[in-house]
């Protein structure tokens, strides 16, 4: 089975939260066991002209839109949230994110022509994964999931092919 890396589309500016850093950040939640994180948090977002609510955020950690954090449950029942609102103060209007809780599962390595590479057993049968890498996190989905996402009509989800090794 084929497997991506999700990103945000180079076509949409998504969302950045202000103050983040010490409550949302990779590290503060990789510390965090799930019970320990709180159930609601609410962010400003930064001020940009072209701002999208994508229905994926990547940085500064994976948060989802509703109808994605639908499609992750059904694969993955047992995988638990923490809800974001993030508020654009100029425009007025604001969105629910959900921060799925997934523990990582191992280190990307960078193949030949600069891609990733991910050693198969490290997935395993899970359809969303957790990988650290040396300069940031990476999330990996399995190609059914991700072509459950697509099939909704969801905006901003980019794909990267990952070589399986």
């Amino acid at each position: 089975m084929k497997y991506y890396q999700i990103v945000v589309d180079a076509h949409y500016i998504p969302p950045v939260p202000v103050g983040w850093y010490g409550k949302i950040d990779q590290k503060t939640v990789a510390e965090k066991k799930s019970y320990e994180m709180p159930l609601h948090l609410l962010f400003e977002t930064e001020s940009h002209m072209q701002m999208v609510f994508t229905d994926v955020i990547v940085f500064p950690c994976l948060m989802v839109s509703g109808i994605v954090r639908d499609v992750v449950m059904r694969y993955m029942p047992r995988t638990g949230f923490t809800r974001v609102i993030l508020f654009d103060k100029a425009r007025g209007c604001s969105k629910a994110y959900y921060m799925p809780h997934l523990r990582s599962a191992g280190h990307i390595k960078k193949d030949i022509n600069g891609g990733i590479a991910v050693e198969k057993e490290l997935l395993g049968d899970k359809a969303v994964v957790k990988m650290d890498g040396i300069d940031k996190t990476y999330i990996i989905m399995r190609m059914d999931i991700v072509e459950s996402i697509l099939r909704r009509g969801t905006v901003g989800v980019g794909l990267k092919e990952i070589t399986i090794v």
